[in-house]
């Protein structure tokens, strides 16, 4: 059921239903073209007015190389001359004329922003690993280089020269991000700051890992200290939202208290980011939401941004409309989401009309989904809570555990749900197996589902290097859909068995199940389908 918060010792009262981040970089500056021009700076909160976003943040660079006009910390095009980097180039261009105009891209997002009645956060990165001397090097590594670094290699990021990041045992470290927080909160009056401890998340050398907890706990203190004097000086509450692993091990390996944090009231909202590559709307660590809710801090889910779907690469409407159901069904106040095209198209769009306010859509049609394993197949996985993919073997029955959120005894008492439909995707499945499928101990007769033979599926996801999925993206699928009946599906865990009683023995090949999904279905009212329009216009 639905966890209620309580009553909250946040030093801010402001809880958003919906926080969209944009980075300034991949999705502003680099798309704009030079000479910009003052609506284009506006950019990231035109694209998000009128939809159900209620908190903007906005990155402030790379590492600690800035986009505004900083008087403190390295402004990207200073101490060079020739751009090698088209992109960068870009981006030091909308710097440099901004700057011409009396302004830059932070003044404007805060400003117009309040404007129109919507909050911005500028978000500052607390770490990264680039090397002195180089584009994207702030001024304390340029300056002190190692005296400031960590010196040595980290064996658990083997493909970075981690030698460079910054060491969080010194204070110079500190008082750099301090005076950043001070520039954002004094020289611009943001609304609030975020601290992402996730862009680079190595604060520490490995065996200092577990005696620097403390003193990072006393660092966030002293932003906490800062921002509320800061606070006083203004007037205001001033919030401070926390960017981490949603994971409570995840954090202490890398030296955060988050827990303390929480507690000692720190902070008042918390991100927790989900450090899987793809989409499982049935997510069920609760540890964050769980922590928080005691003293009523709000949280906010970070998702993947992909989905292992053979319709879509990224999560649609229903899709989302699932996933925030079920945070809400596990306490989290609400989705932080980002990074979409640029720019927004209908998909864009309707989802953040939509996730924003799960209550409005929980009898809105939704797909509840398992993702699959990811990591290198055959090597250990980096997701081991996932239940996909799964072999089948004679003799043997394969058990999976399927989370729906909705209230769907309400719906049913008023009539409003329709009959649920299950899909279950098999690789290679062959067709003289001897196979029962059971839903919650009901067998589903083999004969009463409509079955579809893809002999050549393509998955539509697109993965980046380094994302790996131990399912296949190429395979000969069946999908076998079963419409259910009302009383099949329940809210909270449902059970999906698939045993295999026998196996032809002239087929040696693997069979294995890759994909389940339950479509929740309601009478939503829809206007009917013409031959050639897709609507039929109402009266």
């Amino acid at each position: 059921m639905t966890v209620t918060p309580q009553a909250s010792n946040s030093h801010a009262d402001f809880r958003p239903h919906l926080i969209y981040y944009n980075d300034g970089h991949h999705f502003h500056g680099k798309r704009v073209e030079p000479p910009v021009s003052v609506p284009k700076l506006r950019q990231p909160v035109d694209e998000v007015l009128g939809t159900g976003v209620d908190l903007l943040v906005l990155g402030l660079g790379y590492g600690d190389v800035y986009f505004h006009n900083s008087k403190v910390g390295r402004v990207v095009g200073e101490a060079k001359e020739v751009w090698e980097s088209y992109i960068d180039w870009r981006i030091m261009r909308m710097v440099q004329v901004a700057r011409e105009k009396g302004t830059d891209q932070v003044q404007e997002v805060i400003q117009h922003g309040r404007k129109n009645g919507l909050k911005v956060f500028p978000s500052l990165r607390l770490q990264d690993a680039q090397a002195p001397g180089v584009d994207r090097c702030g001024w304390l590594r340029w300056r002190h280089e190692a005296a400031v670094c960590h010196g040595v290699n980290d064996p658990r990021w083997p493909k970075h020269q981690t030698q460079w990041a910054y060491d969080f045992t010194n204070h110079l470290v500190w008082d750099d991000k301090k005076a950043m927080i001070r520039e954002m909160l004094v020289d611009y009056e943001a609304d609030g700051i975020e601290l992402d401890f996730m862009f680079f998340p190595l604060y520490f050398r490995m065996e200092e890992t577990e005696a620097g907890i403390s003193g990072m706990n006393r660092f966030v203190e002293e932003i906490r200290d800062l921002v509320d004097s800061i606070g006083v000086q203004q007037g205001r509450k001033i919030p401070i939202m926390a960017r981490v692993h949603a994971d409570e091990q995840a954090n202490l390996d890398i030296g955060l208290d988050v827990a303390t944090w929480i507690s000692e009231g720190d902070v008042d909202m918390v991100v927790g980011s989900e450090r899987a590559n793809l989409i499982d709307t049935g997510v069920s660590d609760r540890w964050l939401p769980d922590v928080a809710n005691r003293v009523g801090v709000p949280t906010y889910y970070r998702p993947p941004r992909r989905i292992y779907d053979h319709r879509v690469g990224k999560p649609d409407a229903e899709m989302f409309r699932a996933l925030s159901q079920t945070l809400r069904y596990h306490g989290w106040a609400g989705i932080f989401d980002g990074y979409y095209p640029w720019p927004f198209g209908e998909r864009e769009y309707q989802v953040l009309r939509e996730i924003g306010h799960p209550d409005v859509y929980e009898r809105r049609n939704k797909r509840y989904m398992l993702a699959p394993r990811e990591g290198v197949t055959g090597e250990e996985t980096t997701t081991p809570d996932r239940q996909l993919p799964v072999d089948l073997v004679e003799g043997v029955t394969v058990t999976l555990n399927v989370l729906v959120a909705d209230d769907l005894e309400s719906a049913k008492a008023e009539g409003e749900l329709r009959k649920p439909i299950l899909n279950i995707r098999f690789s290679f499945f062959c067709v003289e197996d001897d196979i029962e499928i059971r839903f919650n101990e009901r067998v589903l007769p083999m004969e009463k589902a409509e079955v579809t033979d893809e002999r050549a599926l393509r998955m539509a996801t697109v993965m980046a290097g380094g994302m790996d999925v131990q399912a296949p993206f190429a395979m000969s699928a069946h999908f076998f859909s079963f419409v259910l009946e009302l009383d099949d599906v329940k809210q909270g865990y449902n059970v999906l068995e698939i045993e295999t009683k026998s196996m032809e023995k002239t087929a040696g090949f693997t069979r294995s199940v890759n994909g389940v999904e339950v479509r929740i279905r309601y009478k939503e009212f829809e206007r009917p389908v013409g031959l050639s329009v897709d609507r039929v216009a109402p009266l």
